[in-house]
């Protein structure tokens, strides 16, 4: 199969090249997905699991990439609660070789079902936003129906996220960001905007969960 492949660190994306690979087989618990999307965030070549496993051994050549969305062409032993041709998205383990590839070897634990109205560029895009936005919203921040919630950064790839998943929980969304940003965030789901470089956040007045991916002075 064709996959982008990285051998060397200090190289960075100088070094990410188009090349050949075995197709992977499905390990125990495993499914193997033929890859229609995937994402890949820079940052990646800076994370120690890209180029050791989990024993710190070098595992370069390695494929980046764990944003996904595809269809399941194999089944490992064991695999159960997906099946052969179904539609797909997901995060691929950080210490695997990832979804810049043509096929992926992924725990099926890794995967959800993906709609068939929804785009695979679409799910390939969720999940890391995504998780990120639940987790915060509702494992660490406990948003409730009927609570607010100041949004930083409401435009962008998570804040895009925090606003649609707290509107769908019933929540009261207050969106920030740059004036040029103001009618996406609106799009998204927020329920007013905060202009950061015209508005102070003091009139905004109480709010029960900041969700900030900003930082800094605001």
């Amino acid at each position: 199969m064709k996959a982008i492949a990285v051998t060397d660190q200090a190289a960075g994306t100088a070094r990410m090249n188009l090349t050949d690979r075995p197709q992977p087989q499905p390990a125990i618990n495993d499914v193997v997905v033929q890859v229609h999307a995937a994402g890949f965030v820079n940052t990646e070549l800076d994370w120690p699991s890209t180029w050791a496993d989990r024993l710190d051994r070098d595992r370069t050549p390695s494929i980046p990439g764990h944003e996904l969305a595809g269809v399941v062409t194999a089944l490992g032993y064991g695999t159960t609660g997906l099946s052969v041709g179904q539609r797909v998205f997901g995060l691929a383990d950080w210490y695997r070789d990832g979804a810049l590839a043509e096929y992926v070897a992924i725990e099926a634990r890794n995967l959800a079902p993906l709609p068939g109205d929804v785009d695979f560029t679409v799910g390939a895009s969720l999940p890391i936003s995504g998780l990120t936005a639940w987790q915060g919203l509702f494992q660490h921040g406990r948003l409730q129906a009927g609570q607010s919630v100041l949004a930083h950064g409401a435009a962008g790839a998570v804040g895009s996220m925090v606003s649609q998943l707290a509107r769908e929980a019933g929540a009261y969304v207050i969106g920030t960001g740059r004036a040029v940003d103001r009618q996406k965030a609106l799009d998204f789901g927020a329920n007013e905007f905060v202009d950061l470089g015209t508005d102070t956040l003091e009139d905004v007045g109480g709010v029960d969960l900041v969700f900030d991916v900003i930082g800094g002075d605001v």
